[in-house]
């Protein structure tokens, strides 16, 4: 009895050294146990917490470099990396960026492909969002619907497609090249875009349909029912949607030049309260409450990412992710990958979370 025992045992320890998930975890285990600075996500993934350094970018303003600890991420097997859940209130709790990256240098052609991911304006809780861009060579544009449900993006040549997060269905919008700019719908039901040059469309995301419209978008701009606010090359105006009528108009100083005066970089906030456009010589920021322009001299730190009240910005480069606190005078840098490839530009979504701060109190 004693003998048969002991087989039983036995056996039941090899069926546990056989069960994957087991081999796995033992695995991540023993690694941990070797690596006790590295935080393991899966068998072959793990981040490790290192100090924010000094900034990479000119400004005339004095702002103080935060030293503090942040994720840096190094993703083998984006398989086994956590995806991002709209159930998970946890993940939405501060406003997030949302990127494309190839989170792999290997010959592997799923990791090298670009696929989109987003993590939270502190750093933390990277989540892949979809990896279906697999296909594409470049991410020229993305965006995010307002209650985070859909992703959109613009590949090589301008085709447009939509990621669903809750079906995990894509749907392409345009096939043919087109301009990039894409915005959406208060509701999150449309998905307006410039589907040939000066020609503007909007896509149903409840019926799938296509439909012209009379009124012309740009990605920098906020969409509301009856309103909507846009930055263009070289101003932001306001239109009232339902009678056509322009509400404002917020120019530039025409003693400059059209060179002087044309946009380089752009952006707004989220309720379409500030935007900012500069070029090489001159920085402006938008009042589109109070129907201001300031010129930045002193404060002309980059904003091509801006936040609730222009609280906070961001450059859209993640090969380093530089943040600056415009109230505080703050300033935060470090390197979110280890490896990998970014294409396009990093955006803002989930904005309003938090009061739109980027940080927790205490940061």
């Amino acid at each position: 009895m004693k003998k048969i025992l002991l087989l039983a045992l036995f056996s039941i320890t090899l069926i546990g050294c056989n069960d994957p998930e087991s081999a796995a975890a033992e695995a991540t285990q023993l690694k941990a146990e070797q690596h006790p600075d590295r935080t393991y996500v899966g068998e072959n993934n793990y981040y490790i917490m290192e100090s924010s350094g000094d900034i990479q970018f000119t400004t005339k303003k004095d702002l103080k470099v935060m030293y503090q600890d942040f994720p840096r991420y190094f993703v083998e097997k984006a398989k086994e990396w956590p995806k991002e859940d709209l159930n998970d209130a946890s993940s939405y709790d501060l406003p997030r960026f949302q990127f494309a990256w190839a989170n792999s240098s290997s010959e592997d052609e799923y990791e090298s492909g670009l696929k989109i991911w987003s993590m939270k304006t502190d750093g933390t809780d990277l989540r892949l969002v979809t990896d279906v861009t697999i296909d594409l060579t470049e991410v020229r544009n993305l965006t995010r619907s307002p209650n985070n449900r859909y992703v959109a993006w613009a590949g090589s040549g301008g085709h447009k497609s939509v990621y669903d997060l809750k079906t995990g269905k894509v749907t392409v919008v345009q096939k043919t090249t087109s301009p990039l700019n894409m915005l959406w719908s208060e509701d999150s039901r449309y998905l307006y875009h410039e589907r040939y040059r000066n020609r503007y469309s909007r896509w149903d995301s409840e019926t799938g349909e296509i439909s012209e419209i009379d009124f012309k978008i740009r990605t920098e701009a906020v969409l509301t029912e009856d309103k909507i606010i846009k930055v263009t090359d070289a101003a932001v105006v306001g239109y009232n949607l339902k009678t056509n009528e322009r509400l404002f108009v917020l120019s530039l100083d025409r003693s400059l030049s059209d060179k002087e005066r044309i946009f380089r970089v752009k952006s707004i906030s989220p309720t379409g309260r500030f935007a900012w456009g500069s070029n090489q010589s001159f920085a402006w920021m938008f009042d589109t409450k109070e129907l201001t322009v300031k010129q930045m001299t002193t404060d002309y730190t980059p904003a091509q990412i801006l936040g609730k009240d222009a609280h906070f910005s961001a450059l859209d480069s993640f090969a380093k992710v530089r943040i600056v606190d415009r109230v505080g005078d703050r300033v935060w840098s470090w390197r979110a990958f280890y490896y990998g490839a970014l294409s396009g530009n990093a955006i803002l979504y989930n904005g309003l979370a938090n009061n739109g701060l980027w940080f927790k109190e205490g940061k």
